[in-house]
Protein backbone atom coordinates (compact mmCIF):
# COMPACT_ATOMS: atom_id res chain seq x y z
CA UNK A 1 0.00 0.00 0.00
CA UNK A 2 2.88 1.99 0.74
CA UNK A 3 3.97 2.12 -2.73
CA UNK A 4 0.78 3.17 -4.37
CA UNK A 5 1.02 6.18 -1.61
CA UNK A 6 4.70 7.17 -2.34
CA UNK A 7 4.00 6.88 -6.48
CA UNK A 8 0.76 9.42 -6.09
CA UNK A 9 3.15 11.78 -3.74
CA UNK A 10 5.61 11.95 -6.06
CA UNK A 11 3.55 11.97 -9.04
CA UNK A 12 1.61 14.94 -7.32
CA UNK A 13 4.35 17.00 -5.92
CA UNK A 14 6.34 17.18 -9.29
CA UNK A 15 5.37 19.75 -11.68
CA UNK A 16 7.07 18.01 -14.47
CA UNK A 17 4.62 14.80 -13.74
CA UNK A 18 1.59 17.07 -14.10
CA UNK A 19 3.17 18.21 -17.79
CA UNK A 20 3.27 14.39 -18.48
CA UNK A 21 -0.17 14.33 -17.34
CA UNK A 22 -1.49 17.16 -19.74
CA UNK A 23 0.67 16.01 -23.05
CA UNK A 24 -0.24 12.24 -22.89
CA UNK A 25 -4.35 14.08 -21.97
CA UNK A 26 -3.70 15.85 -25.38
CA UNK A 27 -2.34 13.05 -27.06
CA UNK A 28 -5.18 10.70 -26.17
CA UNK A 29 -7.90 12.80 -26.62
CA UNK A 30 -6.47 13.10 -30.63
CA UNK A 31 -5.92 9.50 -30.16
CA UNK A 32 -9.69 9.51 -29.88
CA UNK A 33 -10.87 12.12 -31.90
CA UNK A 34 -9.24 11.58 -35.42
CA UNK A 35 -9.89 7.65 -35.72
CA UNK A 36 -13.50 8.46 -34.55
CA UNK A 37 -13.47 10.86 -37.28
CA UNK A 38 -12.14 8.38 -40.42
CA UNK A 39 -14.56 5.48 -38.68
CA UNK A 40 -17.25 7.87 -39.25
CA UNK A 41 -16.34 9.29 -42.65
CA UNK A 42 -15.84 5.20 -43.66
CA UNK A 43 -19.09 4.19 -42.50
CA UNK A 44 -20.83 7.67 -44.04
CA UNK A 45 -19.14 7.08 -47.01
CA UNK A 46 -20.60 3.06 -47.67
CA UNK A 47 -23.66 4.37 -46.08
CA UNK A 48 -24.39 7.21 -48.72
CA UNK A 49 -22.38 5.35 -52.09
CA UNK A 50 -25.30 2.14 -50.99
CA UNK A 51 -27.99 5.08 -50.72
CA UNK A 52 -26.90 7.24 -53.90
CA UNK A 53 -25.98 4.01 -56.40
CA UNK A 54 -27.74 0.77 -56.72
CA UNK A 55 -26.11 -2.53 -55.33
CA UNK A 56 -25.40 -3.53 -58.73
CA UNK A 57 -25.63 -2.30 -62.16
CA UNK A 58 -24.45 -2.81 -66.04
CA UNK A 59 -24.24 -0.50 -68.81
CA UNK A 60 -22.58 -1.28 -72.02
CA UNK A 61 -19.24 0.06 -73.22
CA UNK A 62 -21.03 2.25 -76.05
CA UNK A 63 -22.94 5.17 -75.23
CA UNK A 64 -26.69 4.88 -75.48
CA UNK A 65 -26.10 1.35 -76.90
CA UNK A 66 -28.34 -0.78 -74.13
CA UNK A 67 -31.60 -1.50 -75.70
CA UNK A 68 -34.74 -0.83 -73.31
CA UNK A 69 -36.24 -4.29 -73.91
CA UNK A 70 -38.70 -5.94 -71.09
CA UNK A 71 -36.70 -9.50 -71.78
CA UNK A 72 -33.31 -7.86 -70.66
CA UNK A 73 -35.10 -6.63 -67.41
CA UNK A 74 -37.34 -9.72 -66.64
CA UNK A 75 -33.43 -11.86 -67.30
CA UNK A 76 -31.61 -9.66 -64.88
CA UNK A 77 -34.68 -9.69 -62.45
CA UNK A 78 -34.12 -14.06 -62.76
CA UNK A 79 -30.36 -13.61 -61.42
CA UNK A 80 -29.70 -14.23 -57.76
CA UNK A 81 -30.79 -11.84 -54.74
CA UNK A 82 -32.05 -9.58 -57.55
CA UNK A 83 -34.82 -8.05 -55.82
CA UNK A 84 -35.66 -5.06 -58.23
CA UNK A 85 -34.71 -3.89 -61.75
CA UNK A 86 -34.58 -0.07 -63.27
CA UNK A 87 -33.35 1.30 -66.29
CA UNK A 88 -31.57 4.62 -66.57
CA UNK A 89 -29.82 7.07 -69.27
CA UNK A 90 -26.89 8.97 -68.22
CA UNK A 91 -24.92 11.97 -70.07
CA UNK A 92 -22.73 14.71 -69.36
CA UNK A 93 -24.08 18.40 -70.00
CA UNK A 94 -23.63 22.54 -69.76
CA UNK A 95 -26.10 24.36 -67.37
CA UNK A 96 -26.17 27.60 -68.21
CA UNK A 97 -27.66 30.65 -65.64
CA UNK A 98 -27.35 34.41 -65.95
CA UNK A 99 -23.48 34.73 -66.83
CA UNK A 100 -22.68 31.12 -65.17
CA UNK A 101 -21.77 28.21 -67.32
CA UNK A 102 -21.17 25.02 -65.41
CA UNK A 103 -21.03 21.49 -66.28
CA UNK A 104 -23.51 18.59 -64.74
CA UNK A 105 -24.60 15.02 -65.32
CA UNK A 106 -27.87 14.27 -66.56
CA UNK A 107 -29.91 11.34 -64.99
CA UNK A 108 -32.98 10.09 -66.95
CA UNK A 109 -35.06 7.94 -64.85
CA UNK A 110 -38.59 5.71 -63.79
CA UNK A 111 -38.72 7.50 -60.18
CA UNK A 112 -40.67 4.79 -58.92
CA UNK A 113 -38.59 2.14 -60.04
CA UNK A 114 -35.24 4.36 -59.06
CA UNK A 115 -37.03 4.99 -55.72
CA UNK A 116 -37.14 0.72 -55.60
CA UNK A 117 -33.42 0.06 -56.62
CA UNK A 118 -31.20 3.19 -54.46
CA UNK A 119 -33.07 5.62 -51.37
CA UNK A 120 -34.25 8.35 -53.94
CA UNK A 121 -37.04 8.30 -51.50
CA UNK A 122 -35.41 9.39 -48.56
CA UNK A 123 -33.33 11.95 -50.54
CA UNK A 124 -36.48 13.96 -51.59
CA UNK A 125 -36.76 17.32 -49.89
CA UNK A 126 -39.88 18.80 -47.81
CA UNK A 127 -41.48 21.82 -48.46
CA UNK A 128 -39.74 22.68 -44.78
CA UNK A 129 -36.57 21.56 -45.25
CA UNK A 130 -35.67 23.40 -49.20
CA UNK A 131 -37.31 26.41 -47.28
CA UNK A 132 -34.86 26.42 -44.44
CA UNK A 133 -32.03 25.34 -46.18
CA UNK A 134 -32.19 27.81 -49.10
CA UNK A 135 -32.50 30.68 -46.54
CA UNK A 136 -29.54 29.70 -44.91
CA UNK A 137 -31.19 28.68 -42.08
CA UNK A 138 -28.37 25.90 -40.51
CA UNK A 139 -25.76 28.62 -40.88
CA UNK A 140 -28.10 31.48 -39.10
CA UNK A 141 -26.26 32.62 -36.12
CA UNK A 142 -28.90 35.27 -35.26
CA UNK A 143 -31.44 33.83 -32.86
CA UNK A 144 -34.28 36.62 -33.47
CA UNK A 145 -34.11 35.85 -37.42
CA UNK A 146 -33.18 31.89 -36.75
CA UNK A 147 -36.79 32.15 -34.78
CA UNK A 148 -38.32 33.85 -37.10
CA UNK A 149 -37.55 31.10 -40.01
CA UNK A 150 -38.51 28.66 -37.70
CA UNK A 151 -42.03 30.13 -37.42
CA UNK A 152 -42.48 30.48 -41.18
CA UNK A 153 -41.06 26.93 -42.03
CA UNK A 154 -44.46 26.17 -39.76
CA UNK A 155 -46.27 27.16 -43.03
CA UNK A 156 -44.65 24.60 -44.86
CA UNK A 157 -45.12 21.11 -45.46
CA UNK A 158 -43.18 18.43 -43.46
CA UNK A 159 -43.05 16.01 -45.33
CA UNK A 160 -42.58 15.70 -49.52
CA UNK A 161 -45.29 14.71 -51.84
CA UNK A 162 -43.76 11.71 -53.39
CA UNK A 163 -46.22 10.87 -56.11
CA UNK A 164 -46.45 14.19 -57.01
CA UNK A 165 -43.46 15.13 -57.42
CA UNK A 166 -42.82 11.65 -59.23
CA UNK A 167 -45.69 12.49 -61.30
CA UNK A 168 -44.56 15.77 -62.26
CA UNK A 169 -40.58 14.71 -63.42
CA UNK A 170 -42.09 11.75 -65.25
CA UNK A 171 -45.36 13.15 -67.25
CA UNK A 172 -44.63 17.33 -67.04
CA UNK A 173 -45.96 20.10 -65.25
CA UNK A 174 -49.68 20.07 -66.40
CA UNK A 175 -49.31 24.35 -66.37
CA UNK A 176 -45.80 24.48 -68.29
CA UNK A 177 -47.00 22.22 -71.05
CA UNK A 178 -44.07 21.33 -73.46
CA UNK A 179 -41.15 22.31 -70.63
CA UNK A 180 -39.69 19.48 -69.40
CA UNK A 181 -39.25 18.81 -65.70
CA UNK A 182 -36.29 17.93 -63.43
CA UNK A 183 -34.68 17.41 -59.42
CA UNK A 184 -31.61 18.99 -58.56
CA UNK A 185 -29.55 18.73 -55.66
CA UNK A 186 -29.60 21.52 -52.72
CA UNK A 187 -25.85 22.34 -53.76
CA UNK A 188 -27.22 23.12 -57.11
CA UNK A 189 -29.94 25.84 -55.47
CA UNK A 190 -27.64 27.40 -53.55
CA UNK A 191 -24.83 27.69 -56.18
CA UNK A 192 -27.38 29.55 -58.95
CA UNK A 193 -29.67 31.20 -56.13
CA UNK A 194 -32.23 29.13 -57.17
CA UNK A 195 -36.00 28.02 -55.84
CA UNK A 196 -38.46 25.18 -56.77
CA UNK A 197 -40.19 26.12 -59.64
CA UNK A 198 -37.47 28.26 -61.36
CA UNK A 199 -36.52 27.10 -65.08
CA UNK A 200 -32.56 26.06 -66.13
CA UNK A 201 -30.78 26.13 -69.21
CA UNK A 202 -29.37 23.36 -70.33
CA UNK A 203 -27.48 21.49 -73.48
CA UNK A 204 -25.85 18.52 -74.16
CA UNK A 205 -25.02 16.30 -76.81
CA UNK A 206 -26.66 13.68 -78.95
CA UNK A 207 -26.54 10.13 -79.46
CA UNK A 208 -24.91 11.47 -82.88
CA UNK A 209 -21.98 13.26 -81.39
CA UNK A 210 -23.83 16.50 -82.36
CA UNK A 211 -24.51 19.50 -79.66
CA UNK A 212 -28.03 19.89 -79.02
CA UNK A 213 -30.02 22.95 -79.22
CA UNK A 214 -30.77 25.08 -75.45
CA UNK A 215 -33.72 23.64 -73.67
CA UNK A 216 -35.26 24.84 -70.48
CA UNK A 217 -35.80 22.38 -67.56
CA UNK A 218 -38.41 23.64 -64.81
CA UNK A 219 -37.03 22.40 -61.41
CA UNK A 220 -40.00 20.71 -59.87
CA UNK A 221 -38.51 19.11 -56.33
CA UNK A 222 -34.72 19.08 -54.84
CA UNK A 223 -33.22 16.00 -53.20
CA UNK A 224 -30.00 15.81 -50.68
CA UNK A 225 -28.38 12.77 -50.63
CA UNK A 226 -25.44 14.35 -48.09
CA UNK A 227 -22.53 14.12 -50.81
CA UNK A 228 -21.85 17.77 -52.07
CA UNK A 229 -20.95 16.56 -54.99
CA UNK A 230 -24.35 14.41 -56.37
CA UNK A 231 -25.88 17.39 -54.80
CA UNK A 232 -24.42 20.13 -57.01
CA UNK A 233 -23.76 18.16 -60.03
CA UNK A 234 -25.97 15.85 -60.85
CA UNK A 235 -29.73 16.89 -62.60
CA UNK A 236 -32.42 13.95 -62.56
CA UNK A 237 -35.13 13.99 -65.10
CA UNK A 238 -37.49 11.49 -66.41
CA UNK A 239 -36.07 8.73 -68.54
CA UNK A 240 -38.39 9.69 -71.67
CA UNK A 241 -37.57 13.14 -71.64
CA UNK A 242 -33.72 12.36 -71.69
CA UNK A 243 -34.08 9.82 -74.01
CA UNK A 244 -36.00 12.69 -76.34
CA UNK A 245 -33.65 15.64 -75.36
CA UNK A 246 -30.78 13.06 -76.63
CA UNK A 247 -32.35 11.43 -79.26
CA UNK A 248 -32.18 8.20 -78.24
CA UNK A 249 -35.62 6.60 -78.21
CA UNK A 250 -35.70 2.81 -77.05
CA UNK A 251 -32.39 2.81 -75.68
CA UNK A 252 -30.25 3.30 -72.02
CA UNK A 253 -27.41 3.63 -71.00
CA UNK A 254 -28.13 0.15 -68.58
CA UNK A 255 -29.89 -1.09 -66.05
CA UNK A 256 -29.72 -0.68 -61.92
CA UNK A 257 -30.15 -3.80 -59.74
CA UNK A 258 -31.19 -3.66 -55.85
CA UNK A 259 -30.33 -6.76 -54.27
CA UNK A 260 -31.84 -8.43 -51.25
CA UNK A 261 -28.12 -7.66 -49.55
CA UNK A 262 -25.46 -5.69 -51.16
CA UNK A 263 -22.86 -8.08 -49.73
CA UNK A 264 -23.67 -10.61 -52.28
CA UNK A 265 -22.86 -8.32 -54.64
CA UNK A 266 -19.99 -10.42 -56.34
CA UNK A 267 -21.78 -13.39 -56.10
CA UNK A 268 -24.43 -11.51 -58.55
CA UNK A 269 -21.63 -10.27 -60.73
CA UNK A 270 -20.76 -13.26 -61.13
CA UNK A 271 -23.86 -14.78 -61.89
CA UNK A 272 -25.19 -12.43 -64.48
CA UNK A 273 -21.67 -13.06 -66.80
CA UNK A 274 -22.03 -16.23 -66.76
CA UNK A 275 -25.98 -15.50 -68.24
CA UNK A 276 -24.75 -13.51 -70.72
CA UNK A 277 -21.98 -15.67 -71.56
CA UNK A 278 -24.65 -18.85 -71.87
CA UNK A 279 -26.90 -16.80 -73.96
CA UNK A 280 -29.80 -16.88 -71.09
CA UNK A 281 -29.24 -12.42 -71.09
CA UNK A 282 -29.46 -11.62 -74.64
CA UNK A 283 -27.72 -8.38 -74.84
CA UNK A 284 -26.78 -7.15 -78.65
CA UNK A 285 -23.83 -5.26 -78.01
CA UNK A 286 -21.07 -4.82 -80.48
CA UNK A 287 -18.12 -2.99 -77.82
CA UNK A 288 -19.33 -4.53 -75.01
CA UNK A 289 -20.46 -3.87 -71.42
CA UNK A 290 -19.21 -3.40 -68.08
CA UNK A 291 -20.49 -4.79 -64.72
CA UNK A 292 -20.07 -3.32 -61.22
CA UNK A 293 -20.98 -3.48 -57.80
CA UNK A 294 -21.28 -0.34 -55.96
CA UNK A 295 -18.12 -0.42 -54.55
CA UNK A 296 -16.12 -0.71 -58.15
CA UNK A 297 -18.26 2.66 -59.07
CA UNK A 298 -16.30 4.86 -56.29
CA UNK A 299 -13.64 2.19 -55.79
CA UNK A 300 -10.29 4.96 -55.60
CA UNK A 301 -12.71 6.65 -53.37
CA UNK A 302 -13.28 4.45 -50.96
CA UNK A 303 -9.59 3.05 -51.03
CA UNK A 304 -8.43 6.51 -50.71
CA UNK A 305 -10.48 6.58 -47.20
CA UNK A 306 -9.33 3.45 -46.17
CA UNK A 307 -5.45 4.20 -46.60
CA UNK A 308 -6.23 7.90 -45.09
CA UNK A 309 -7.67 6.37 -42.00
CA UNK A 310 -4.43 3.77 -41.49
CA UNK A 311 -2.20 6.84 -42.00
CA UNK A 312 -4.09 8.83 -39.29
CA UNK A 313 -4.00 6.10 -36.92
CA UNK A 314 -0.28 5.60 -37.48
CA UNK A 315 0.29 9.07 -37.19
CA UNK A 316 -2.06 9.77 -34.17
CA UNK A 317 -0.06 6.68 -32.60
CA UNK A 318 3.02 8.45 -32.93
CA UNK A 319 1.85 11.55 -31.02
CA UNK A 320 0.80 9.32 -28.00
CA UNK A 321 4.20 7.22 -28.17
CA UNK A 322 5.40 10.76 -28.08
CA UNK A 323 3.75 11.64 -24.85
CA UNK A 324 4.71 8.56 -23.04
CA UNK A 325 8.10 9.61 -23.45
CA UNK A 326 7.50 12.27 -21.20
CA UNK A 327 6.73 9.81 -18.51
CA UNK A 328 10.63 8.58 -18.93
CA UNK A 329 11.81 11.91 -19.11
CA UNK A 330 9.75 12.29 -15.37
CA UNK A 331 10.90 9.30 -13.81
CA UNK A 332 14.51 9.69 -15.27
CA UNK A 333 15.03 12.62 -13.45
CA UNK A 334 13.45 11.64 -11.09
CA UNK A 335 16.24 9.02 -10.79
CA UNK A 336 18.76 11.59 -10.07
CA UNK A 337 17.24 14.25 -7.85
CA UNK A 338 15.77 12.04 -5.53
CA UNK A 339 18.89 9.99 -4.95
CA UNK A 340 19.17 10.62 -1.40
CA UNK A 341 15.11 9.39 -0.76
CA UNK A 342 15.76 6.60 -2.66
CA UNK A 343 18.74 5.31 -0.25
CA UNK A 344 17.13 5.97 2.59
CA UNK A 345 13.81 4.37 1.66
CA UNK A 346 16.41 1.28 0.96
CA UNK A 347 18.58 1.32 3.64
CA UNK A 348 15.17 1.23 5.69
CA UNK A 349 14.56 -2.53 4.28
CA UNK A 350 13.23 -1.64 1.30
CA UNK A 351 13.64 -4.06 -1.62
CA UNK A 352 14.70 -3.78 -5.02
CA UNK A 353 11.54 -4.70 -6.34
CA UNK A 354 9.56 -2.68 -3.98
CA UNK A 355 11.52 0.61 -5.95
CA UNK A 356 10.91 -0.92 -9.39
CA UNK A 357 7.40 -1.06 -7.92
CA UNK A 358 7.38 2.43 -7.20
CA UNK A 359 8.49 3.54 -10.49
CA UNK A 360 5.97 1.53 -12.27
CA UNK A 361 3.27 3.05 -9.90
CA UNK A 362 3.83 6.42 -11.22
CA UNK A 363 4.30 5.35 -14.52
CA UNK A 364 0.81 3.85 -14.24
CA UNK A 365 -0.65 6.61 -12.52
CA UNK A 366 0.54 8.85 -14.89
CA UNK A 367 -0.74 7.11 -17.65
CA UNK A 368 -4.23 6.36 -16.19
CA UNK A 369 -4.54 10.57 -15.14
CA UNK A 370 -3.56 11.39 -18.55
CA UNK A 371 -5.75 8.28 -20.68
CA UNK A 372 -8.72 8.79 -18.55
CA UNK A 373 -8.75 12.92 -18.79
CA UNK A 374 -7.73 12.62 -22.62
CA UNK A 375 -10.49 10.12 -22.93
CA UNK A 376 -13.01 12.50 -22.01
CA UNK A 377 -11.93 15.44 -23.62
CA UNK A 378 -11.86 13.47 -26.75
CA UNK A 379 -15.67 11.83 -26.31
CA UNK A 380 -16.52 15.24 -25.99
CA UNK A 381 -15.08 17.00 -28.95
CA UNK A 382 -16.23 14.42 -31.25
CA UNK A 383 -19.62 14.93 -30.26
CA UNK A 384 -19.64 18.61 -30.88
CA UNK A 385 -17.22 18.60 -33.69
CA UNK A 386 -19.18 20.17 -36.52
CA UNK A 387 -20.35 23.03 -33.66
CA UNK A 388 -16.77 23.50 -33.40
CA UNK A 389 -16.58 23.53 -36.78
CA UNK A 390 -18.94 25.78 -37.56
CA UNK A 391 -18.00 28.53 -34.69
CA UNK A 392 -14.41 28.26 -36.51
CA UNK A 393 -15.77 28.89 -39.97
CA UNK A 394 -17.60 31.81 -38.45
CA UNK A 395 -15.09 33.74 -37.34
CA UNK A 396 -11.90 32.65 -39.62
CA UNK A 397 -13.88 31.76 -42.09
CA UNK A 398 -12.07 28.57 -42.63
CA UNK A 399 -13.81 24.93 -42.40
CA UNK A 400 -11.54 22.43 -41.84
CA UNK A 401 -13.63 20.06 -43.49
CA UNK A 402 -14.91 21.75 -46.57
CA UNK A 403 -17.60 20.08 -47.70
CA UNK A 404 -16.24 20.47 -51.83
CA UNK A 405 -13.36 18.56 -50.92
CA UNK A 406 -14.59 15.53 -48.61
CA UNK A 407 -18.09 15.30 -50.23
CA UNK A 408 -19.93 15.46 -47.35
CA UNK A 409 -22.16 18.18 -45.42
CA UNK A 410 -20.64 17.25 -42.14
CA UNK A 411 -18.43 15.57 -40.22
CA UNK A 412 -19.54 12.26 -39.50
CA UNK A 413 -18.04 10.83 -35.97
CA UNK A 414 -17.92 7.07 -34.99
CA UNK A 415 -16.59 6.77 -31.47
CA UNK A 416 -15.94 2.64 -31.01
CA UNK A 417 -15.47 1.59 -27.92
CA UNK A 418 -13.60 -1.55 -28.37
CA UNK A 419 -10.88 0.45 -30.38
CA UNK A 420 -10.59 3.28 -27.66
CA UNK A 421 -10.12 0.29 -24.89
CA UNK A 422 -7.55 -1.40 -27.14
CA UNK A 423 -5.64 1.79 -27.29
CA UNK A 424 -6.52 2.15 -23.44
CA UNK A 425 -4.49 -0.64 -22.78
CA UNK A 426 -1.85 -0.12 -25.04
CA UNK A 427 -1.26 3.15 -23.49
CA UNK A 428 -1.23 1.64 -20.42
CA UNK A 429 1.44 -0.94 -20.83
CA UNK A 430 3.71 2.16 -22.98
CA UNK A 431 3.41 3.84 -19.87
CA UNK A 432 4.33 0.87 -17.35
CA UNK A 433 7.26 0.36 -19.98
CA UNK A 434 8.62 3.73 -19.88
CA UNK A 435 8.67 3.89 -15.94
CA UNK A 436 11.27 0.45 -16.18
CA UNK A 437 14.10 1.72 -16.85
CA UNK A 438 14.25 4.59 -14.29
CA UNK A 439 12.62 1.79 -12.03
CA UNK A 440 16.06 -0.30 -12.61
CA UNK A 441 18.50 2.38 -12.21
CA UNK A 442 17.00 3.58 -9.04
CA UNK A 443 16.55 -0.03 -7.28
CA UNK A 444 19.57 -1.63 -8.43
CA UNK A 445 21.67 1.53 -6.56
CA UNK A 446 23.67 0.72 -3.70
CA UNK A 447 22.10 2.14 -0.58
CA UNK A 448 25.55 3.35 0.74
CA UNK A 449 26.32 5.21 -2.79
CA UNK A 450 22.99 6.92 -2.53
CA UNK A 451 23.28 8.09 1.11
CA UNK A 452 26.68 9.25 0.02
CA UNK A 453 25.14 11.51 -3.17
CA UNK A 454 24.92 14.33 -0.97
Amino acid sequence: MYKLFLAWRYLTGRPLALVAVAALMLSFAVLVVAPSVMNGFQVEFHKRIRGTLSDLSIASARPFEMPERPEIERALARLPHVKAVAPYLENPALDKHLNKIDYCFMRGIDPAREAQVSELDGYIMSERDLFLEVEGFQEERDPEVKQSLALLAEEYAEKPDLERIYRLLRDGHPEQPGVPTCLVGIYYLRAFDLRVGDTILLTTASAEGEVAQDREFLIVGAFRTGMSEKDRRVVLTGLRTLQGFVGVAGRVSGYSMALSDYRLADETKAALRDGIHRGEVDLPLERGFYVRTWEEHNENLLRAVAMEKALIRMMTFLIVLAAIATIFLTLFMAVHTKVREFGILRALGGTPPGVLGLFVGQGIWIALAGMGLGMGLGVLFASYINEIAAWQQQYTGWHPFPPDVYYLDKIPTRIDLAENLQNFVITLLFGAMAALFPGLLAAFRPPLRALRHE
